[in-house]
């Protein structure tokens, strides 16, 4: 059975995928790209 999609239901696709992608991305550049800065530990606790 062939089934047509409305507006509403392309609409709510590309949005849906797109925020899955983007999300994707982010992750990927969270793990790949991590911040090069060092946290401010308190007095004592550094190498």
């Amino acid at each position: 059975m062939l089934a047509n999609l409305t507006v509403t239901g392309w609409i709510f696709m590309l949005l849906s995928c797109g925020a899955v992608t983007a999300l994707t991305a982010w992750c990927f550049r969270r793990v790949l790209f991590p911040p090069h800065d060092e946290p401010d530990l308190p007095g004592g606790l550094g190498p």
